[in-house]
């Protein structure tokens, strides 16, 4: 892929359907001789990433590495009479470098943060495993240590208190690194016990270091992305009963994530080596990452394999939000979330951008539609957003055959806002009634909440109207939404990605690779037992509502019949409802409940009931759970670790980047939003304002007071003359 000019941006796209662009490329069994990088793993060539994604967690993969490396040894495994030489003592072996070491007990690095016990002649694969092992000893024992020597092939360490005047304490350890033992570390020498007096250590503990702390959290982190210092301070007081502070417990954390995904720049930097690796190892994720010349950051979208797939199985609607990030360089990460049948959330589509602006969402956008084609090919498919310009001018540029609604919430939102600067007293029961006429189904209750609304305040009322009330009315919506009024689905998957936020790139993809994995294998399992129950075809949420309609359709009348295709049926609230069935999986009715929802009402239910028809045949393919187990059915992969993630290729498009511009101000990143209307609690006290006694609104944005800040001053003007 080469590159373009200085003057144009970079944009790297990757997807299966691309592979063909790229002929020749070998990237993943390609010998070292024909990568121009010459610091790419030697491991990369021998490990491809289809033979990664068949190995299982269980330790087979170990097994078989194990077994390629020794494949010599099992060639010579045959029955012969020449004289081999054993090795009858441990001096001999000693003596003899050719002999292989034998079987030892070797404390695993994991082994080694577990404060097992130090004896003579015990083995660790390394020196930094050692060194965790005191640590950790030396913290549960509540004694400390110093450094004696400390080099490549030794290692000595003597207790604190051996300079004592009083009672100096002689326990040492001596270690060092043996050539016999193919390079592994030994204790030589620990002991004498300790014989020193120590008090105890509330404060914390002098071997106890950042990088100790760092060794024993890598593995959680790794399980955990969003792990809080407080997290880490409780489980070492748990482990040890030693309390830490919570910079060093932050610094710990800090240096965990560095050594798992490296740090924020050299997440950047390794960016497209990662996103490769991913779309290798996860069939069918794409993903494009803009760059700005010569190779810095603008952008990243991806979405996983699994995601795109299953989303042809879910509701063809989309609702998309966007949300800030929180390390050390800014940006805001967005978001394309869908509803399966049963109406759990359905991550689609992410991207990674500077700012919430309308050139990050028209990006945003133009990916989905080139990446993922199932968007596009989806009749009806329906984007639920807040009225952001840039999502308004996007859905209509790049998605015209599809329906923009906007977030009930939102404009909500905005409608308070309007109505305060109205100077209307209680602005909170104005907004109320805008949200129960947005969100009813029932024509006349809607009427009566829009009659209220002109009554109080005409603008208002010409306000909502002027917004198309198609957009934001569930009564006008013609069945696009299926009933999703908000983007709250956005919303609460960035709740779950709170803790992620302020991780390098690398860290908050692999955070929503994790969660979504989870949510995968839960949600699976779950249709299974649906599945192996056999109690109904339907997902249980489908279920509650028909057999609500069922109940609800044994108290009405003898439906009426008009002619073969139409019917009267008068409901408990004594309303005339024509039912019309077209054939035997479509229907309509004048309540509009089973065009908007996609499942029959009480009307069609009890036409049915009298006709002898099986009403399960009107509700949407989408909500049953055949359609349940294929949106969750393809698998996901283990990611790959760096050792075999692709190297540097520059005529692939694969070029270390630049971290961006936008970076962070110095000082602790702000962890909470930005607080609007959609945030204020609604209070069960009616105080009233303390400037001219009524209700609604408080000193402050009173219309009233001259002193307002939300105040303009021509609103201040008039006000001032109706007081008068």
């Amino acid at each position: 892929m080469p590159r373009n000019s200085q003057h144009e941006p970079y944009t790297g796209e990757h997807a299966d359907g691309g592979r063909d662009e790229v002929e020749g490329y070998e990237t993943i069994n390609s010998s070292s001789s024909n990568s121009s990088d010459d610091d790419s793993p030697r491991l990369y060539s021998q490990c491809p990433m289809e033979e990664f994604n068949n190995i299982e967690c269980n330790g087979q993969g170990y097994i078989e590495d194990h077994a390629t490396q020794n494949c010599d040894g099992l060639d010579g495994m045959n029955m012969n009479n020449e004289f081999v030489e054993t090795v009858r003592t441990t001096q001999q072996w000693d003596d003899d470098e050719n002999f292989d070491a034998p079987c030892v007990n070797i404390v695993s690095p994991t082994e080694a943060t577990s404060a097992v016990d130090l004896y003579d002649g015990q083995i660790f694969h390394t020196k930094v495993d050692l060194q965790a092992a005191i640590n950790g000893w030396s913290i549960l024992h509540n004694v400390q240590f110093l450094n004696s020597t400390s080099n490549k092939i030794r290692l000595s360490i003597m207790c604190a208190q051996h300079d004592n005047v009083d009672r100096p304490c002689l326990w040492r350890l001596h270690a060092s690194r043996s050539k016999r033992l193919g390079g592994l570390w030994k204790i030589s020498t620990c002991g004498p016990p300790h014989t020193c007096t120590h008090p105890i250590l509330a404060s914390g503990h002098h071997n106890c270091t950042t990088k100790f702390i760092c060794r024993l959290i890598i593995p959680i982190i790794r399980q955990q992305l969003d792990m809080k210092p407080k997290e880490i301070v409780a489980r070492m007081e748990s482990k040890f009963d030693i309390k830490i502070s919570y910079m060093k417990a932050w610094d710990a954390r800090r240096k965990a994530i560095e050594a798992t995904f490296g740090s924020y720049e050299q997440s950047y930097r390794s960016l497209f080596c990662f996103m490769e690796a991913l779309r290798l190892s996860q069939p069918g994720s794409v993903y494009s990452i803009h760059v700005v010349a010569p190779t810095r950051f603008k952008g990243l979208f991806w979405a996983f394999g699994a995601s795109i797939c299953g989303w042809e199985h879910c509701r063809p609607v989309l609702s998309m939000d966007g949300t800030f990030l929180l390390g050390k360089y800014r940006g805001t990460l967005l978001a394309a979330v869908g509803i399966d049948g049963n109406g759990g959330l359905f991550p689609l589509a992410f991207a990674v951008v500077e700012s919430e602006s309308n050139e990050s969402w028209i990006w945003f956008l133009q990916k989905l539609q080139e990446l993922v084609p199932t968007v596009v090919a989806r009749e009806k498919l329906c984007i639920v957003s807040d009225k952001h310009p840039g999502l308004v001018r996007g859905c209509r540029e790049v998605f015209p055959n599809a329906v923009h609604r906007h977030c009930l919430r939102h404009l909500r939102e905005n409608f308070k806002k309007m109505v305060r600067r109205l100077g209307t007293p209680d602005s909170e029961g104005l907004s109320n009634k805008m949200y129960f006429a947005g969100n009813t189904d029932d024509y006349l209750y809607f009427n009566r909440m829009m009659d209220e609304i002109k009554m109080i305040k005409q603008e208002a009322f010409d306000w909502l109207v002027q917004r198309d009330v198609s957009k934001w009315s569930l009564l006008f919506d013609e069945g696009h939404r299926y009933g999703i009024m908000t983007t709250n689905a956005s919303e609460c998957f960035n709740g779950v990605l709170k803790r992620a936020r302020g991780l390098p790139i690398q860290g908050l993809i692999m955070s929503i690779y994790y969660n979504l994995v989870a949510l995968f294998l839960r949600r699976s399992a779950e249709a299974q037992k649906w599945v192996e129950a056999g109690q109904s075809p339907f997902v249980p949420q489908t279920m509650v509502v028909i057999q609500r309609a069922e109940r609800d359709a044994r108290r009405c009348p003898e439906p009426v019949t008009i002619n073969r295709n139409e019917f009267e049926v008068i409901d408990t609230s004594s309303r005339a409802n024509k039912v019309e069935i077209t054939n035997a999986a479509s229907c309509t009715c004048t309540c509009l409940r089973p065009q908007r929802y996609h499942v029959p009402c009480v009307h069609v239910v009890a036409v049915a009931g009298a006709r002898r028809w099986d009403h399960n045949a009107f509700v949407s393919p989408i909500f049953t759970i055949e359609k349940y187990l294929a949106t969750y059915s393809k698998l996901f992969h283990v990611f790959p670790p760096k050792d075999i993630w692709p190297g540097f290729n520059e005529e692939h498009g694969l070029i270390p980047l630049l971290a961006p511009t936008f970076r962070r101000r110095a000082g602790r990143p702000r962890m909470n939003r930005f607080r609007n209307t959609m945030d204020e609690l609604s209070s069960s006290s009616n105080k009233a304002c303390g400037f001219c006694k009524q209700t609604g609104h408080n000193r402050s944005t009173c219309p009233h007071n001259p002193s307002s800040s939300r105040l303009s001053s021509v609103t201040t003007y008039f006000a001032l003359k109706r007081i008068d």
